[in-house]
């Protein structure tokens, strides 16, 4: 679907006008349009690519999706790939997944094109609501853009704060109830650490040219507020570095748990042995060396007895208080 936000000259905003008007629209200089085109379907894509002037390898890059962050110059505009970041459990149930969608921006003289196929709030939030629109078009092409790019890199956050949560519920469990499914889940969140890692790293490059002097996307007068940008980026980046720690020290935890746990079991075995192994020296004595086997009512058939118990009790209380047991 495509939707549309146009301040015109004179400073009205129109909403969502029809193709026929729109093309008008984007053909005058004076006006500044932002199109936002959620889950366009190949027609749709190729009716703006046509309006605009779009190159053929753009909007394979556009229906195509899968593309690293990467900033590109065109003679009548620039490309521009970020993603988006979601945290959330699928449906039907299972662990929480790491997905990070493709947002495209196409940067022209008088519009930005915002092209992405998942719903984003902040989208959304500044496409309808009207005094979100106002200010977005209030300052010209690239201040579009820095507003755009400065909520979605601001939506990362929340994400982060959910890995970090995720990382916190994990730890406990590899305290309280080590299990073989929590190995499986660590490598799953150490694989979303690289992802992240994967998708911020390119971004940082991207806001580093943005910011560069007489690049020719950004005013100078507006640049600050790229480099704020690019800030957040590097502070996603850095987290993205604690996050990869984290799950190493999560998967350090749950071996050593699992090997404490070994080892207690390996102790109770041993201490289990120790307690039979004079009961069993006792009877290979009676079974092998005596030349008569003692009767019932023979005392020392009773000596040995009494000395097999005598023998454990005392292992026991020794094992106690050593605290082995």
């Amino acid at each position: 679907m495509i939707h549309a936000r146009i301040r015109t000259a004179s400073g009205e905003i129109l909403r969502d006008p029809g193709s026929t008007d729109l093309h008008a629209l984007l053909e005058d200089p004076g006006n500044l349009v932002w199109l936002d085109l959620e889950s366009p379907t190949a027609d749709e894509l190729g009716l703006v690519a046509g309006i605009l002037g779009w190159e053929q390898l753009t909007v394979e890059d556009l229906t195509g999706q899968g593309q690293r962050a990467k900033l590109e110059r065109f003679d009548t505009y620039s490309y521009l790939v970020m993603h988006a970041l979601s945290y959330e459990l699928p449906a039907g149930g299972g662990e929480n997944k790491l997905t990070t969608p493709e947002i495209d921006f196409i940067i022209g003289n008088n519009y930005v094109a915002s092209v992405h196929y998942v719903h984003l709030p902040h989208i959304t939030e500044s496409r309808e609501v009207n005094e979100h629109s106002k200010a977005l078009l209030g300052h010209g092409v690239d201040y579009i853009l820095y507003v755009l790019t400065d909520r979605l890199v601001d939506s990362y956050f929340p994400v982060l704060d959910q890995m970090n949560d995720a990382v916190d519920l994990l730890e406990d469990s590899i305290v309280t109830s080590p299990s073989d499914k929590l190995m499986s889940r660590i490598f799953d969140m150490k694989r979303d650490a690289m992802v992240l890692r994967k998708v911020t790293s390119p971004q940082l490059e991207v806001f580093t040219r943005l910011t560069t002097p007489g690049y020719g996307v950004v005013s100078e007068a507006n640049a600050i507020y790229f480099r704020d940008v690019h800030d957040h980026l590097i502070r996603v980046f850095e987290s993205t570095d604690s996050y990869r720690e984290l799950m190493s020290g999560a998967l350090d935890a749950y071996l050593s748990t699992v090997s404490n746990r070994m080892n207690e079991v390996m102790k109770r075995l041993t201490v289990m042995a120790a307690l039979f192994l004079p009961i069993t020296f006792f009877t290979g004595v009676f079974g092998m060396n005596l030349r008569e086997q003692p009767i019932w009512d023979d005392p020392i058939f009773w000596v040995f007895v009494g000395s097999m118990f005598g023998v454990s009790v005392f292992q026991w209380v020794y094992f106690r208080r050593k605290g082995w047991v």
